[in-house]
């Protein structure tokens, strides 16, 4: 029996080799599309699941309450937080605090080396996060100060084939120190939020740690909690913890989030990295689906189309005495087949394409298709689902025909089999006009945001690391530094030069923020909110072009501007403010109490975005300093690379002992939109190939449909009928299945949408004018495909058609 099905099976799949085709490109195409997509999802809700006990494993975070809601929410904790919840919580079993290091800079060979990856952690660290340890005793490597683990790849960077235990790497920078290297680790998984390439203990930093304590929250802490423990029991006992260790002055509460959820779900201000969006994995899931199900739809349609011609197979077989269960189960060894080639593609398709692929999501997401068990776990599942799904009906309904009807092509002319057909092209159609819009709007968002201006000039704009201090007085460094900036403003083409505290274009960490009461006494109320601090130079403004709405600017010829500050307007929005007039020569207070700092306002500048257009702009304090740690250079545009060249010679003449690297303030905005762009350029392309199997499928049924409709055609033209009249009658019946399935795409598409967007605080308004355009893309896509067979149906001599039927 088995060797009848087999013979019949490809004596059906030659007989129609353009429907064959197909079958097995499009079930190839889509099983590749699917299982790419669900590779690339589960990777990205994989983050952080490699931990020991990872779902015990919690981040402490910090919230601030204004008027009894949420006002802030912040990645951060304080630096007695880990120590604190093990004391106080039995069912915290271990905790550990971090630090992120802006950056170090160490010695090698003599040379500077810049590293911006470098954490400080505790000696519990090793311990919740499960990093294979190569070198080194887990337990004590990171107890002593100035203790250094290294990566694997670290490692070989710094010294090669040696063996860098008990080795020192000198320190350039903030300490000006060596430090001894206890252990090295296996390099970081990319699927982990919190990545590094230097371990440093987090006891060389015992100074801040002493003297900031619960008076600022600049650590990230986590905590293990016991087996039996459940995140409901901690939470009761937070709020009390904070009233005891923080005071009930600030309004500031404890939260724990569970780590694996930090990636994909974490809107907290402060993160240690860009994190990715739930709602994009879930879009691309959803794709994912569309893609295979439209595969499958393509089969079942065209299964059912051609019921005519297999009925009548059906009816002489029965005749001779073939029983149900024997049609049903060669029906659905033809499903297996088609399934079984399409799998087979679809594996040496996914072989080719994967370099292609990983370089498109920027992740290498995907191995070896051959000896990735999961892709081929899933490839097996997903070939015998669609087995079942692509073979079922065509076989149920196939093989319980009558031989009467079956043999008189009854079934073609029954709306059961006709319904069918329309239901599984409305959904086609249906799927395609969300993919077209979807992607339009896309686009059209991740293009504003590039395109926004954020309110100064970023163009032509470098911007870099000051040197270290190193053991120079405070005098000597500002006048070296003013010798090297006076030396870059001599040089045609270098037309400005300021100094930043926080570089624009930076992540969500990289600016320092106040939690606690500010006014201006005698003219606003007390509001107990974040606000965020940043230090400048009086050049800075000049540099990046952004306005001053009101009073001045810094100037260094004014001593007393050493206690000034300067805000944006989000921070008077913040107290209520609406001229800001009205600020300049205030005094701003900063906390409560009799000791509360109170600084003049010199100036007001306009808003602008120092991070991405995701966020709002935060309300901001600017005050002077002659020390901060980055340069941004305004150039010309002319002879960018000689002007570059002359800025690091100078720099290095001038700072040996210091590495220089600069970038351009455009590029590190691109890099804030990167994984926008990523999404967008994915969504686009698993699009096309929804939208190129949906019109593969279409055109297979237009193709067969027009077949079975020869005779009719031949009639029409003998009484008359011009060929446009034919392709229009023709296209009609699938003009009000389009029409249907707009029906149901548009208000799916615009809630979908709609709920994406919310994610950005700069959006664009909901364009609808792209629901138009996707729809008349829809029916001119549809239009081409199904006019095609028609045309080439209707052109042919009628006497011909007639006489063959």
């Amino acid at each position: 029996m088995f060797r009848n099905y087999l013979k019949i099976g490809f004596r059906s799949l030659r007989k129609q080799p353009f429907q064959t085709t197909i079958f097995i490109s499009g079930l190839a195409l889509g099983l590749t599309a699917f299982l790419f997509l669900q590779q690339y999802t589960a990777f990205e809700k994989s983050y952080d699941d490699f931990h020991y006990a990872s779902d015990q494993l919690y981040r402490v975070t910090t919230d601030q309450l204004v008027s009894g809601k949420i006002d802030t929410r912040d990645a951060m904790s304080f630096a007695g937080t880990a120590s604190m919840f093990i004391e106080e919580i039995p069912e915290v079993i271990n905790a550990t605090t971090t630090y992120k290091t802006e950056r170090m800079v160490f010695r090698k060979r003599n040379q500077p080396i810049e590293e911006l990856n470098v954490i400080a952690v505790d000696t519990n660290f090793l311990d919740l996060f499960a990093y294979a340890v190569l070198e080194g005793n887990k337990k004590t490597m990171l107890s002593s100060p100035f203790s250094i683990v290294l990566t694997k790849t670290q490692a070989a960077k710094y010294f090669g084939e040696e063996n860098p235990i008990g080795k020192t790497i000198e320190d350039l920078d903030e300490f000006n120190k060596a430090f001894t290297v206890t252990g090295i680790i296996e390099d970081i998984p990319e699927n982990t939020h919190y990545h590094f390439d230097i371990l440093v203990s987090l006891s060389s930093y015992q100074e801040d740690l002493e003297q900031y304590g619960w008076d600022g929250y600049n650590y990230y802490s986590y905590v293990l909690l016991d087996a039996g423990a459940t995140l409901a029991q901690v939470e009761k006992k937070l709020p009390a913890l904070a009233k005891k260790y923080i005071g009930e002055e600030d309004q500031l509460f404890f939260n724990l989030q569970p780590v694996k959820d930090i990636h994909l779900h974490s809107d907290f201000t402060f993160e240690p990295q860009v994190h990715g969006s739930a709602k994009a994995v879930n879009f691309l899931s959803i794709i994912s689906i569309f893609i295979l199900l439209i595969a499958w739809i393509n089969y079942i349609n065209l299964s059912t189309a051609k019921a005519v011609e297999r009925a009548k197979e059906v009816g002489l077989r029965k005749v001779v005495g073939a029983q149900q269960k024997q049609l049903i189960g060669q029906f659905f060894f033809e499903s297996l087949l088609i399934n079984l080639f399409g799998a087979l593609a679809a594996l040496l398709l996914a072989f080719a394409l994967t370099p292609y692929f990983n370089e498109l999501v920027g992740s290498t997401v995907i191995g070896n298709v051959f000896f990735n068990a999961s892709f081929l776990g899933q490839l097996a599942i997903f070939f015998v689902i669609g087995t079942v799904a692509t073979g079922f009906y065509p076989a149920i309904v196939l093989s319980s025909f009558q031989p009467i009807n079956a043999l008189r092509g009854a079934f073609s002319r029954t709306p059961k089999g006709v319904f069918l057909r329309k239901l599984l092209v409305v959904v086609q159609f249906a799927a395609s006009l969300l993919l077209i819009a979807s992607t339009v709007i896309i686009y059209k968002q991740v293009n504003f945001l590039t395109a926004t201006k954020m309110g100064m000039d970023t163009t032509h704009v470098v911007g870099f690391e000051r040197p270290a201090r190193e053991n120079m007085t405070r005098a000597a460094y500002i006048s070296k530094i003013r010798t090297f900036e006076n030396a870059l403003l001599a040089r045609p083409g270098i037309k400005r030069v300021g100094g930043i505290q926080n570089m624009p274009g930076g992540e969500s960490f990289d600016i320092n923020s106040m939690s606690g009461a500010v006014s201006i006494p005698g003219k606003t109320d007390i509001i107990k909110s974040t606000v965020y601090l940043t230090g400048a130079d009086d050049n800075y403004l000049d540099v990046l072009n952004i306005a001053t709405l009101a009073g001045r600017n810094f100037d260094r010829e004014i001593a007393a501007d050493s206690n000034a500050v300067m805000v944006n307007t989000a921070f008077l929005k913040l107290l209520n403010i609406p001229d800001p007039n009205q600020a300049v020569g205030e005094l701003l207070q900063l906390r409560e109490g009799p000791n509360a700092a109170r600084l003049p306002i010199v100036g007001v500048i306009d808003d602008f975005n120092r991070s991405s257009l995701k966020q709002q702009v935060e309300p901001t304090i600017f005050y002077y300093t002659q020390t901060p740690p980055r340069s941004v250079v305004k150039l010309s545009g002319e002879q960018m690379t000689s002007q570059l060249d002359f800025i690091q010679t100078t720099y290095r003449e001038m700072f040996p002992n210091s590495p220089f690297a600069y970038t351009f303030l455009d590029e590190r905005f691109a890099k804030i939109y990167a994984a926008d762009k990523r999404f967008g350029v994915i969504f686009l392309n698993f699009s096309v190939i929804a939208i190129f199997v949906a019109c593969m499928g279409l055109l297979g049924l237009s193709s067969y449909l027009a077949l079975q409709r020869t005779k009719e055609v031949g009639i029409r033209k003998v009484l008359g009928a011009s060929v446009q009249s034919i392709v229009l009658l023709f296209f009609r019946d699938f003009l009000w299945l389009i029409l249907i399935a707009v029906l149901i795409g548009i208000p799916i598409t615009y809630l979908g949408m709609s709920e994406w967007l919310e994610g950005y605080a700069h959006r664009i308004s909901f364009p609808w004018w792209v629901l138009s355009g996707a729809v008349l893309t829809l029916v001119s896509i549809a239009f081409l495909t199904v006019s095609y067979q028609t045309w080439r149906l209707a052109i042919l001599n009628p006497t011909s058609t007639l006489r063959q039927n």
